[in-house]
């Protein structure tokens, strides 16, 4: 099978596609034939090095797929050929790969392969970031940064499912028609306006009740000013590439909270509420409520140039590679 292989840590060019033996499934596991793989920007930080979680070469990126069942191990219920979603730890760049059945999730075959591909990592820790961190109820005011990222769009799209007035920050024109085409309902222009100024005039002086950051940098600060009393910070990454470092005082005269969201995390120690929350998002799927489109689909070849994309921010939309 042909498989995207890091052999040596370092920019994404240095990646190889090589032809590697097909895996067989442990007991636990479930050997899953993929037909279209998510990729995402902890992916590009993952082949430099540069991850939370360093894994030394050589091995095979990639950590959402959509695929269909082609083997069981002894232990596992599902059956051959079942369309499914899964989550494996790292190999899914690959034709094939083994998945431990905790993390496969049984779809419909009416689902595309490339909205599957997309929907675990981007919309689930956006769903888990809103509901279960912010608690977010309708009514309430949704500050989104980088909103025409793949986190951006799904929070664009949740957050309308919601009940949230939504607001994104983007940096482009281009950027800024992409999630109007998603049905925000208003845009902020980091290169145009201030932050903070801006998000309060929207809000009638209020501020915002939430604001999701996988940003970081300079703007997570603006953001936290422009908060409302009571208001939420999710803090879901660093895009930009500069931690922030908050004034604590800010909190405190706000009483605002800064909510960390390490989704990956969470699905280890939360299995059951995990698979809550994929019932429900797979449903808003079937009902018609989430149409997810991912804007940018390679061939396993230009995997390189879509991690280069994450890495000189100009990535808009969901990427997903197509096998």
């Amino acid at each position: 099978m042909k498989s995207v292989v890091c052999t040596k840590l370092g920019d994404p060019k240095l990646l190889e596609i090589k032809e590697v033996d097909i895996p067989n499934p442990h007991d636990d596991e479930v050997l899953v034939k993929v037909d279209a793989a998510g990729v995402n920007y902890p992916d590009a930080l993952l082949v430099q090095g540069k991850y939370q979680v360093v894994v030394e070469p050589p091995f095979t990126p990639g950590n959402e797929v959509c695929g269909y069942v082609e083997q069981v191990g002894k232990d596992v219920d599902l059956k051959k050929g079942m369309k499914v979603i899964g989550l494996p730890e790292i190999g899914g760049f690959s034709e094939y790969v083994c998945i431990n059945k905790k993390l496969v999730i049984p779809i419909s075959d009416n689902i595309n392969s490339l909205a599957g591909a997309s929907l675990p990592i981007n919309y689930g820790t956006t769903y888990y970031a809103l509901k279960r961190r912010a608690k977010a109820t309708s009514g309430e005011t949704l500050l989104i940064l980088g909103a025409s990222g793949g986190v951006g769009t799904a929070s664009i799209q949740l957050g309308k499912i919601l009940g949230l007035t939504t607001i994104a920050a983007v940096g482009s024109s281009e950027k800024e028609e992409y999630v109007k085409s998603l049905g925000v309902d208003h845009v902020i222009r980091y290169d145009k306006e201030n932050l903070k100024e801006s998000a309060k005039k929207l809000t009638g002086g209020k501020g915002v009740d939430i604001v999701v950051d996988p940003v970081g940098g300079n703007v997570s600060e603006e953001a936290l000013r422009a908060t409302a009393w009571n208001g939420r910070l999710l803090v879901i990454g660093f895009a930009q590439g500069e931690i922030p470092k908050i004034p604590l005082n800010i909190t405190l005269v706000k009483g605002v909270s800064i909510v960390g969201v390490w989704w990956g995390r969470w699905t280890q120690t939360s299995p059951k509420e995990t698979a809550e929350d994929f019932k429900e998002l797979i449903g808003f799927i079937n009902e018609g409520k989430l149409n997810i489109n991912p804007k940018n689909v390679y061939s396993i070849q230009e995997v390189s140039t879509a991690m280069d994309n994450f890495l000189n921010r100009k990535n808009i939309g969901k990427t997903v590679i197509k096998f």
